[in-house]
């Protein structure tokens, strides 16, 4: 199938359900779940390691009603804005925030999370641990200088894209210009970090396919530098999995620093 005949994630609707059930809740395979839940969070602590990642607030967009990718950032930023491309998606993290009736179970990454970090909280208080630390969850639009049009928010200390970039961005060119937007949301000297799936095609939510950029690790460098990035760190992991349900080649977790002066009244 062409990937003109794809859906996009930010422009089509999506079952939160179904995407969450087969890629990163607890009953989805564990393939998926090493791959693509569990290889980022342990690639995440590699790059906190490094005490480069603070500051106060830390900006997410993602792919999908997933906030457990937040989890390992929680010893380190107090507030937390959720910007969210899908509108079933933005309904079922409000129902996670406000612990509302059917909201997603996040306990089997919790665990992990804490097994990684050597602690003793439970589950239920790494969700809660974040929940209050979560400040805003906002509808964004791509066409859109400002992403969050007519919102106006503060440029934060690091920016979080789990798998979005890819599901978002038609092109090349269109990849170039939604990673220059996040870094627009950034403060000179501020963190992105990157969770992305590389040589890709699609993957399928209730039998629907949606896109994935088909770009590689030389076009990520390439758009990073492009954009005024610097590249810190990029740990890339082959994927095993062989399914029509889904197609990339490698994951690719990278950090990188923005450069320049602050020219933002925001910063």
């Amino acid at each position: 199938m062409s990937s003109i005949s794809h859906k996009f994630y930010h422009l089509h609707d999506m079952d939160p359900q179904a995407i969450n059930d087969v890629y990163a809740g607890d009953c989805a395979e564990q393939r998926y779940l090493d791959e693509i839940i569990f290889f980022p969070l342990k690639a995440i602590y590699k790059i906190l390691e490094s005490g480069h990642i603070k500051g106060d607030t830390m900006i997410d967009l993602s792919t999908g009603p997933c906030i457990c990718q937040l989890f390992p950032f929680c010893n380190i930023f107090k507030d937390f804005i959720i910007l969210e491309f899908n509108e079933s998606c933005m309904k079922t993290l409000q129902k996670w925030l406000h612990k509302e009736p059917g909201a997603l179970n996040w306990s089997h990454v919790a665990k992990i999370t804490a097994e990684l970090e050597g602690s003793s909280m439970k589950p239920e208080e790494i969700e809660d641990n974040l929940r209050k630390r979560v400040k805003h969850i906002l509808k964004c639009d791509t066409t859109n200088e400002n992403l969050t049009d007519p919102v106006i928010i503060r440029n934060a200390d690091c920016v979080f894209s789990f798998y979005v970039l890819e599901h978002i961005s038609e092109n090349l060119d269109a990849l170039h210009a939604n990673l220059k937007k996040m870094s627009s949301m950034l403060k000179p000297g501020g963190r992105l970090i990157l969770a992305t799936a590389i040589n890709g095609t699609h993957f399928t939510v209730a039998e629907h396919k949606y896109h994935i950029l088909n770009y590689n690790e030389a076009d990520l460098r390439a758009t990073l530098k492009n954009t005024e990035f610097s590249l810190e760190h990029l740990e890339m992991m082959e994927s095993k999995i062989r399914s029509d349900i889904i197609y990339y080649e490698h994951i690719v977790i990278a950090s990188a620093v923005k450069k320049g002066s602050c020219d933002s009244i925001l910063c």
